[in-house]
C-alpha cells in the first residue's frame, strides 16, 4: 500500500510526464474503439450488399432426360403447334412438377423459391414471342429473377388478384407499338396491358408477364392432350447469401441431377470480397493493438530513463529491485487505466457526432453505433499495453545499479 501512495505522489510530482502518458492511452483508445466500430459497421454494411449481389438463379432441365422422367418428378409435354414450347434461354424443357419446389424451400441455403412458366409462342402475325408466368404476390424470387415493381417505368405492376392483364418488356412493347391501356391479343384471349416494365438483365425475362394460373390456362389451350397441371418449367430461387450460392445449387442437384442452372456470376467475386473484408478488419486490429502497447512501451521507458536519478537514490536509501518494479509497475497501471477510461468514454461521444453517412454512403442509421464489448477489448488493451510496458520498464530499472546511476548523471 506504502509503494501504491508514494507511485500516485511520484505520479502528482511529474504532472506533465503522466498526462502526456494518459493523453497516449486516451488517444490510443478512443482511436482504436471508434475506427473498430466504423470498421464493424462498414463491414456489416458492405457484407449486407456483397450478401445479397448474386444470390438468384434459375433452374430447369433440358428436355429428353430419361434419368428425370423415371424420377416421376418431370414430364415432357409438347404443344401441338411446333413452333412452340416450354424454353429456357433457346432450349427445349421439361416440366417439373410444383411439389419439387416445395422441396426446395427447405433446403438450408435457400431463401425462397418460386414457380415459373417460360413458354415460347407464335403470335397472329406469325412473329415469335415469349411468356413468363409467376406468382405477382412473391416479391423475393420473383422480384429478382424476373422483375420487380421498381422495374415499372409505365403504368404499374401486377397485383395477385389481377385478371386478364399483363405486363410488356419495354423493347417488345416498342417494337409493337404498345403502351399501358392497350389490349394484346393472345390467340384468342385478350389481356389489358397494365404497365411497362424494364427487368434488365434478368435470368427469367421475358416479352410478356403474366399471372402464373393465366400463363396455365392459355397455354393449355396449345397443348391438346396433354395439358399441364401444378407443373412448372422453371425454378426461381434466391439464396440467403452469395457465400451460399453454391451450397443451394449443390443441394438441388442432390434432389435433382438433371437441373440446369442459370446465374450471375457475380455471387463468385462477392463472396470472395466479404473474406476479404473480414480478414482485413481482423489484420487492422492487430496493427492498432500492437501499435498501443508499443507507444506505452515506449513512454515508459523515457520515464525510467528520466528518472534515473531518482532510481539510484531511492536504491541507495534501501530500496530493493522487487520494491522499484512494483512502484513502476503501479504508476504504468494507473496510468494506462485512467486514460484507458476516458478514451472509452469519449469514444461513443465523437461518434455520436459524426453522422455514419460521413463514413459510408450506404449507412442506413443516423449514427454509428457502439459496441461495449470493443470498448471492454480498448480498455483490456490499454491495461495489457500498461502491464507490458510497466514490467519492461521496471526491469530495466531495476537493472541499474546506485553507484553506475548516480556516476552517470
Amino acid at each position: 500500500m506504502d509503494l501504491l501512495k508514494f507511485a500516485l505522489r511520484e505520479l502528482k510530482r511529474r504532472k506533465l510526464r503522466t498526462l502526456t502518458n494518459i493523453l497516449g492511452y486516451t488517444l490510443a483508445v478512443a482511436i482504436m474503439v471508434m475506427l473498430v466500430n466504423a470498421i464493424v459497421y462498414s463491414k456489416q454494411m458492405a457484407d449486407r450488399i456483397l450478401a445479397s449481389t448474386g444470390t438468384h438463379f434459375i433452374a430447369s432441365v433440358p428436355a429428353n432426360l430419361p434419368f428425370c422422367s423415371q424420377e416421376n418428378i418431370c414430364s415432357l409435354k409438347i404443344p401441338e403447334n411446333k413452333d412452340e414450347g416450354f424454353v429456357v434461354y433457346g432450349v427445349p424443357t421439361e416440366l417439373i412438377s410444383v411439389k419439387f419446389i416445395d422441396e426446395v424451400r427447405k433446403i438450408n441455403a435457400v431463401k425462397d423459391a418460386s414457380k415459373s412458366l417460360l413458354y415460347r409462342f407464335r403470335n397472329d402475325k406469325g412473329e415469335i414471342s415469349s411468356i413468363a408466368g409467376f406468382d405477382p404476390s412473391n416479391d423475393v424470387s420473383v422480384a429478382t429473377t424476373t422483375c420487380s415493381k421498381t422495374d415499372v417505368i409505365n403504368g404499374r405492376f401486377l397485383l395477385p388478384n389481377d385478371k386478364g392483364k399483363v405486363m410488356l418488356e419495354e423493347a417488345y412493347a416498342k417494337f409493337l407499338g404498345f403502351k399501358s391501356g392497350d389490349r394484346l391479343n393472345i390467340g384468342k384471349d385478350q389481356f389489358l396491358v397494365i404497365g411497362i416494365v424494364n427487368a434488365g438483365i434478368r435470368p427469367a425475362k421475358s416479352d410478356i408477364y403474366m399471372h402464373f394460373n393465366e400463363a396455365e390456362r392459355i397455354i393449355n389451350k396449345r397443348m391438346g392432350n396433354t395439358p399441364i397441371h401444378n407443373e412448372a418449367n422453371v425454378i426461381l430461387v434466391e439464396t440467403k447469401s452469395s457465400k451460399l450460392q453454391e451450397e443451394a445449387i449443390s443441394s438441388m442437384k442432390k434432389l435433382l441431377p438433371n437441373l440446369v442452372f442459370s446465374s450471375y456470376a457475380c455471387y463468385r467475386p462477392a463472396a470472395t470480397v466479404m473474406g476479404i473484408n473480414e480478414n482485413s478488419a481482423y489484420l487492422l486490429l492487430i496493427i492498432i493493438g500492437v501499435s498501443t502497447i508499443a507507444l506505452a512501451l515506449r513512454s515508459q521507458l523515457s520515464s525510467v530513463i528520466e528518472r534515473r536519478r531518482d532510481i539510484g537514490i531511492l536504491k541507495t536509501i534501501g530500496w530493493t529491485d522487487g520494491d522499484v518494479v512494483k512502484q513502476i509497475f503501479f504508476e504504468s497501471i494507473i496510468q494506462a487505466l485512467i486514460g484507458g477510461l476516458i478514451g472509452c468514454i469519449i469514444s461513443p461521444l465523437i461518434l455520436m457526432i459524426i453522422p455514419a453517412k460521413f463514413i459510408i454512403s450506404t449507412a442506413t442509421s443516423s449514427y454509428i453505433s457502439i459496441s461495449p464489448i470493443i470498448m471492454l477489448i480498448g480498455l483490456a488493451l490499454a491495461i495489457i499495453g500498461g502491464i507490458m510496458a510497466g514490467v519492461f520498464a521496471a526491469l530495466s530499472a531495476a537493472r541499474h545499479r546506485p553507484a553506475d546511476t548516480l556516476r552517470s548523471i
